[in-house]
């Protein structure tokens, strides 16, 4: 098979996993006891959104200069 025609037909099937299949699984996941459920969900969404790769950010370290002032004031005697 071709990957053209590999492509064409994953685009097929993700296309109907969106529509005439999604009626049909969306009325098998409903019978489904909550641990199968989870299971079943998550395996149908990561097929059919595969995971995207994770973006490194690379940030520059830069030279940065804290200032600290220390500024007193002499308190006037009181009269």
């Amino acid at each position: 098979m071709a990957t053209g025609e590999r492509k064409t037909e994953l685009d097929k099937l993700l296309e109907n996993m969106q529509g005439v299949h999604s009626k049909r699984m969306n009325a098998i996941l409903s019978t489904m006891e909550d641990e199968d459920f989870v299971v079943a969900y998550f395996k149908t969404l990561e097929y059919s959104l595969p995971k995207l790769q994770r973006r490194e950010v690379a940030i520059e370290a830069t030279e940065t200069t804290i200032v600290i002032e220390h500024v007193t004031s002499v308190a006037e005697p009181e009269k």
